[in-house]
């Protein structure tokens, strides 16, 4: 059993899953929210794909295509499909990270933890706890905000409000440089999670803010 893996997705599910719990239930919006972020992530996969080479060089233009495309797909494609919701806002955030967090990051290779074998080792595997709780937070903070914003777009008419937090997405630049340079946790905590974080919190202001104006 790979613990590493399987106490990352745990964390994943359980940042994906909780935040339900302080939501209406919408099934249309869990729906909605799904065909946008998968929609999102298969363009995504298809232009890495079909430019693998350089998206696998790690080089500076390569960390900003890989935050343009996040950028671009992510709250691009929250603002098309966010006409079908016809609920709260937030429900369409909040469902939009669990997509993100407690499937494809969680259960999707939850598999893994029980094929894999890797030796533990307690200061690492401490140190993977903290990155993951930061990375998925991050990440629930994000997709929140692109939900929010993209419905606001719609309702006012104004897509102003999807324009301003869309390039957020370019944090991905920073996961890329730390993907592709094969980072330390400590280093990734450093160079990548706590800039993250900051950003994503930062963008789940300025949504609230929207929101409540």
């Amino acid at each position: 059993m790979d613990l590493y893996i399987l106490i990352g997705s745990v964390i994943s599910i359980l940042v994906g899953v909780l935040p339900l719990f302080f939501v209406k239930r919408d099934i249309q919006a869990f729906v909605v929210a799904a065909a946008t972020y998968f929609t999102a992530i298969i363009v995504k996969v298809v232009i890495q794909y079909s430019f693998l080479s350089f998206f696998e060089k790690p080089q500076i233009p390569t960390y900003l295509a890989y935050g343009a495309l996040t950028a671009a797909t992510e709250p691009g494609f929250a603002y098309v499909f966010a006409r079908l919701v016809k609920g709260d806002s937030q429900v369409y955030g909040v469902a939009l990270a669990f997509w993100e967090n407690a499937v494809l990051a969680g259960l999707l290779l939850l598999p893994d933890a029980f094929i894999l074998n890797y030796t533990v080792v307690l200061t690492t595997l401490l140190q993977l706890i903290i990155v993951k709780i930061v990375d998925r937070t991050s990440s629930l903070l994000l997709h929140y905000s692109w939900g929010v914003t993209a419905c606001l777009s719609h309702r006012k008419n104004n897509i102003k409000y999807i324009i301003v937090t869309a390039p957020f997405g370019f944090v991905d630049s920073i996961a890329t440089y730390a993907d592709l340079n094969h980072l330390s946790l400590r280093s990734m905590f450093i160079l990548f999670s706590i800039p993250d974080f900051t950003l994503s919190l930062l963008s789940f202001i300025v949504a609230r803010k929207f929101l409540y104006s």
